[in-house]
């Protein structure tokens, strides 16, 4: 069939069917599509159409890069580079922004197809609808009017570095433009501001500066940011990022002590910096892969290959970002250093005959009795008299009794967790009001303002659920498993909370490639068993699991023991003696984040001594927890529960044993 032939019945020009045979010119998709229908059907290819076939058949693709000098694209060259060659498909470099040069090479050479790798400085110059082959352009939207392409848009950038630090507990984030991509600057902006909105913080024009044009790093500059209480910034390139490092090492700032820093490219010289820096960036060479990837489809004109692919962008944490931990009412934690004494002020108080009295909503577990013994030494030094020490067994009703009994008593000073924040509120106001100093542990009960009581001291809960989240993404990792369950404190209890929400934070940052496949609420501990149970059940894939505390993680171990699945790891908080033996045996608990809690007790008894004085003390105190493994066991339960652990506890570790003894795993259960 001779071309006048196929240009009538695909209803189209002799010219237009050259053009589609020679890829000499742009044709559209439906004219294309017509013609290579009606060549489809024919039972013998024409001759002019098998010599064009022979010619133009090739493996040789072009990718034309309009800036050499750039680190980032000669990354995503390296990218085409890798998986051309696993397609079997030769890379011929072109260096050019010129339309005319890169025109020439394709008439000559005739390469299958084109990936062009723009320069950000600069506008665009090539489009595909220039010329006769299927083309790729790697570039920013705003950039590229036509459709089919590899998009880089740093909205989303923008808004996982913003969103990474609101969650770690930053609210006043400020945000340095990329000085040389104006098209990125929009799209950095938005997803700033989108994050911002998100979680209800205000946004200031005063925190976003472009380096260029604002001087960024001017010593004016400094004082305004430490004045505004700045914690935070997300910083638009590599270039802006190290001169914000230099800029503040030499005035003695810290990094991420004093200042948390995101960066929204990824550091060619990232692996020389100390510390490295946490991005948010897209990956080049994903960017190469995906190039090559895409430019397949459309030189085989499959059905998505018109259609824009927008490239995902990869948070790495590293060490640039600090966890602040936050009080109930919102308040940042402070370190307990700022408590010491010195020898005066230890004497001024001992002189005071004072009293106390310690209030807690269930005193069964070591997390407790560690407080006590925290508590009481202090008092101790101090020559405080501790008159009472109650239990509400998470009873509100019986705390408010013992309130009652507190109350009467008239001591100086209350150590008390309450046992419902809403119920006990009246009864804390009353001690209040009798003039007793009230040091809080973990919540605030409902109505209480920052006058109404001395501090709050926790760990910090941010950085608890932070380090169990990361023990149990690198048990999984290491261990080739992805399902993950999560069985989360479901009462209104704002520590529990954002420790919860911390392990999620670092699952899905951090361990992209896992997957929480179910996550349930517990209201009490006794129901932690049948939730886990029914999880199970119903999720059968999951391979680790994350429970909110110790207590409940034990009716978890019952659990799976019953269902036959001690294959699962589990994860959970607070050094106690089963969890313990549980790890010491190779049972499922793999890791625990321990709190410090006779060293949060002392920060407490602490807190109430500078009150004594008449001292303000920060609203709240957070002390950091432990990251405890079977490594680390023996080390840690000395340090956290300040005695030697037991011999079969070392005896357990030294030989590992293969199962574990129920009467150690499961007692009280």
């Amino acid at each position: 069939m001779k071309m006048k032939e196929i240009a009538r019945k695909a209803g189209v020009s002799i010219a237009t069917v050259s053009h589609v045979v020679n890829k000499t010119r742009y044709v559209s998709d439906e004219l294309t599509e017509r013609v290579m229908k009606v060549i489809q059907e024919l039972d013998e290819k024409p001759g002019f159409l098998l010599r064009n076939m022979k010619a133009a058949s090739t493996d040789r693709i072009l990718c034309v890069i309009e800036n050499l000098t750039d680190y980032f694209c000669v990354e995503i060259l390296k990218g085409v580079k890798c998986r051309a060659v696993q397609e079997g498909l030769q890379v011929v470099v072109l260096q050019s922004d010129h339309p005319g040069v890169v025109q020439d090479y394709v008439r000559l050479e005739k390469p299958s197809g084109i990936i062009l790798i723009t320069d950000k400085r600069r506008s665009e110059r090539i489009r595909s609808s220039d010329f006769p082959v299927p083309m790729v352009i790697v570039g920013h939207a705003d950039r590229i009017p036509e459709s089919g392409h590899l998009l880089i848009d740093y909205r989303e950038s923008a808004y996982k570095g913003t969103l990474h630090l609101i969650k770690s507990g930053h609210e006043k984030i400020g945000l340095i433009y990329d000085p040389e991509n104006p098209y990125a600057r929009p799209q950095i902006l938005s997803g700033y501001q989108a994050a911002l909105r998100e979680h209800e913080l205000s946004f200031d024009p005063a925190r976003v500066l472009d380096w260029e044009s604002d001087k960024a790093f001017e010593m004016d500059s400094v004082g305004d940011w430490e004045e505004d209480g700045l914690t935070a910034w997300v910083i638009g390139n590599e270039v802006a990022t190290f001169e914000f490092l230099r800029y503040f090492t030499k005035r003695n700032f810290k990094i991420p002590e004093d200042l948390s820093v995101v960066s929204l490219t990824e550091l060619e010289a990232n692996r020389l910096v100390n510390p490295a820096i946490t991005t948010v960036a897209h990956d080049p060479h994903e960017l190469g892969r995906m190039s090559v990837e895409k430019l397949k489809r459309k030189i085989a004109s499959q059905p998505d290959g018109g259609e824009d692919v927008v490239a995902p962008c990869r948070m790495t944490i590293r060490h640039s970002t600090k966890c602040i931990g936050r009080g109930p009412l919102g308040d940042k934690a402070e370190s307990p250093e700022c408590l010491e004494l010195s020898a005066a002020d230890i004497e001024r108080i001992k002189a005071g005959s004072y009293t106390a009295a310690i209030s807690f909503h269930y005193a069964g577990t070591a997390w407790a009795r560690m407080h006590e013994k925290g508590i009481k030494d202090v008092f101790w030094e101090l020559g405080i008299k501790v008159l009472a020490v109650t239990d509400a067994h998470f009873n509100p009703d019986m705390q408010i009794t013992q309130h009652e009994s507190i109350l009467a008593m008239r001591p100086d000073i209350l150590i008390s967790i309450p046992a419902d924040e809403a119920m006990t509120s009246h009864g804390y106001r009353e001690i209040v009001n009798a003039g007793t100093k009230l040091v809080l542990i973990n919540n605030v009960p409902h109505g209480f303002g920052r006058e109404d009581y001395v501090t709050c001291v926790s760990v910090n809960e941010r950085e608890n659920g932070q380090v169990a989240g990361r023990i149990l993404g690198q048990y999984l990792t290491d261990n080739g498993k992805k399902k993950v369950g999560m069985l989360v404190h479901g009462a209104s209890f704002f520590a529990t909370k954002q420790r919860d929400m911390a392990v999620e934070q670092v699952l899905s940052e951090e361990f992209p490639e896992l997957e929480i496949v179910a996550m349930e609420p517990f209201i009490k501990e006794s129901k932690a068993f049948d939730t886990c149970y029914e999880m199970i059940k119903l999720h059968p894939e999951i391979e680790g699991l994350y429970v909110s505390w110790e207590g409940p993680a034990l009716a978890v171990l019952k659990a799976l023991r019953e269902l036959g699945r001690e294959d699962i790891g589990v994860i959970t908080a607070d050094l106690d003696t089963e969890v313990a033996y549980n790890m010491a045996a190779g049972g499922p608990i793999k890791g625990i984040s321990a709190q410090r809690p006779y060293d949060q007790g002392r920060a407490m008894a602490l807190s109430a001594a500078n009150a004594l004085l008449g001292r303000s003390i920060p609203s709240f105190i957070g002390v950091s927890p432990d990251k405890v493994t079977s490594e680390n066991l023996l080390a840690k339960w000395q340090e956290i529960l300040r005695e030697r652990a037991p011999a079969e506890l070392a005896q357990m570790l030294k030989i590992q044993k293969p199962t574990i003894p129920a009467e150690r795993a499961y007692a009280g259960l």
